[in-house]
């Protein structure tokens, strides 16, 4: 589905309801007539529909309108996103693409290694932790134990993986760390380990696969970041920062991308959810399901990263959708943000007690 599809799509109800009620006018005065009926007489929506239906045609009007900005503002962030391109590049093969994939063996990683490998592709996963036996028995997996931090390690690895399976156009950095404390109980030693998993470990991987992407113009950089990049959470200053350093990333890679290695072929897209139900929650995931959170599933956002990729097009995915809102937080008055966070800040300090 092209950019220009996808964007017009929430039109559609819509833009039907309005021309059918300016050029259908008989039928849709039934319709309303009919429906009215069934409408308590008292009630002003009794009158309303009774009445002349050009209040109906108003109101359908400001729908549209409201649409066609939203649908602007969805197909200029698109097409910004990918090169000015309406189209994705077209030399994309699944069953021929190589993806490297950080933090493969569990969590989200482990979902979208599954789900890849079923779309046909190739995939190398980077991990400490052992990989699933379902992985071991997988002759498209190709596992690395590797320490995502340590240059020497992810050189090596990145050599292992060119030799063995060939050049990735495919790399996730999906490998995190949450270790929930108040800053002034942060050590220096779990800031290095947190900033250096969450955010520098990006650094490592990507001077490693994305010169062969350039010389080829073809690839997709994914970057899994967090809902907390936006919205800095009390207890998560280190997951807040090294989230938002990773978001700082995504973004000067992509100019970069176009402007000084002239590669516009090679796609980036950075991921920000809420709260996922994997071991990295699991010190507070009691706790958040009492307060009755909306813990996204792994699967789920492997779903969505996978279907971001086989779509070959770049741009940011916030989930759920409906905290979309949460990336212009940073632009909202002082007081609005304060009453977010003071909000976010009771409830942190409840789970402390």
């Amino acid at each position: 589905m092209s950019a220009l599809q996808r964007s017009l799509s929430p039109m559609l109800v819509p833009g039907l309801a309005l021309l059918t009620a300016a050029f259908a006018q008989k039928t849709t005065g039934s319709l309303l007539t009919a429906l009215a009926k069934h409408i308590p007489r008292p009630s002003g929506l009794h009158h309303f529909f009774l009445g002349n239906n050009g209040k109906i045609r108003t109101a359908l009007g400001i729908v549209v309108a409201l649409s066609l900005i939203r649908w602007a503002n969805r197909f200029l962030n698109d097409m910004a996103r990918n090169s000015w391109r309406a189209s994705p590049p077209s030399d994309w093969i699944c069953s021929k693409e190589i993806a490297v994939v950080t933090g493969g063996s569990g969590g989200i990683g482990r979902t979208v290694v599954e789900k890849l490998i079923n779309k046909g592709l190739r995939v190398a996963v980077l991990d400490l932790k052992d990989p699933p036996e379902a992985f071991k028995e997988q002759a498209r997996i190709l596992f690395c134990k590797c320490n995502v931090t340590k240059p020497n390690e992810v050189a090596a690895v990145a050599e292992e993986i060119r030799t063995s399976i060939g050049h990735p156009t495919i790399l996730i950095n999906n490998a995190g760390i949450c270790r929930p404390c108040r800053i002034l109980d942060a050590s220096a030693e779990k800031l290095y380990e947190i900033f250096s998993v969450n955010s520098l470990a990006h650094w490592l991987t990507v001077q490693q696969f994305l010169p062969d992407m350039i010389k080829n113009n073809k690839g997709h950089i994914l970057t899994v970041a967090s809902a907390a990049s936006f919205l800095a959470l009390p207890r998560c200053s280190d997951y807040s920062g090294s989230k938002s350093a990773a978001r700082a990333f995504h973004d000067v890679l992509g100019s970069e991308l176009k402007h000084f290695y002239h590669a516009p072929n090679v796609i980036t897209t950075a991921v920000h959810t809420q709260f996922v139900r994997t071991p990295i929650i699991q010190d507070i995931q009691k706790r958040l399901d009492e307060e009755g959170q909306n813990i996204l599933e792994a699967d789920f956002v492997g779903e969505k990263i996978v279907e971001r990729l086989v779509s070959k097009r770049g741009g940011v995915l916030i989930l759920p959708e409906s905290r979309s809102f949460l990336s212009g937080v940073a632009a909202w008055p002082a007081w609005m943000q304060e009453i977010v966070r003071d909000k976010y800040g009771r409830a942190s300090a409840k789970r402390n007690e």
